[in-house]
């Protein structure tokens, strides 16, 4: 199976290098690829330097925007898996096996990891099921505003093309497109954990980030 790990990010030079670089070292797939976001600090430099592939987008466009190349790119280049998780370091490298196990078991073709309401700030637990009920995903995801998720080669070559959302709304996009009867894409989730810090450890906090999913509703 050709795997591939797709980061999206906008100026995460500071960590970016070092999720890069656990990516590699524990060798879960063939390419790591970041999509830099119109990043106006070191972001391209630190990536390449750790030995990643990069694509740019010339300006800022949008997480959805990023979501959107790489699933291009996973689809130009064959890649039978492709998982995505955020460039900000919350996402644990060593899950990856458990996030890919239900594509490699033929058992998914979209699997979303979860967090549990215990390791999550107050805040974040609030927003969280505000945002899967208002955008619709809630009934079919425990945690649909997580970007740590996989897909198989049927789940990216449909949803390449399917999804038109620029901004933090993709991940709910991405549910209810893959639960869309037309496609009918197996989707499952898997427990993980997410290491957080202030409202700064995101490149956009989570309030601006709720209310930017929230406006994409209404």
């Amino acid at each position: 199976m050709k795997r591939i790990a797709a980061i999206p990010c906008y100026n995460e030079g500071l960590i970016i290098g070092s999720v890069v670089l656990k990516l590699k070292a524990r060798k879960y797939v063939d390419v790591v690829l970041v999509v830099d976001d119109g990043s106006t600090d070191d972001t391209v430099e630190v990536a390449t330097a750790a030995g990643a592939a990069v694509v740019s987008h010339e300006e800022n466009k949008g997480k959805g925007r990023a979501v959107k190349t790489s699933l291009k790119y996973a689809v130009e280049h064959g890649f039978d898996a492709l998982v995505l998780l955020d460039g900000d370091g919350q996402h644990n490298p060593d899950e990856f096996l458990q996030l890919l196990e239900p594509i490699s078991n033929d058992a998914a073709d979209l699997v979303i990891g979860f967090r549990s309401f215990g390791q999550m700030p107050f805040y974040r637990r609030f927003g969280r099921v505000v945002l899967d009920r208002v955008t619709g995903a809630g009934g079919v995801v425990t945690d649909s505003q997580c970007g740590f998720r996989a897909l198989n080669r049927k789940a990216i070559e449909l949803l390449e093309g399917k999804l038109n959302k620029d901004d933090f709304a993709i991940e709910s996009e991405m549910v209810r497109a893959a639960n869309d009867q037309n496609l009918s894409l197996r989707i499952t989730e898997v427990q993980i954990q997410c290491k957080y810090g202030d409202f700064d450890t995101s490149t956009k906090n989570p309030v601006s980030h709720g209310v930017g999913v929230l406006g994409e509703q209404i």
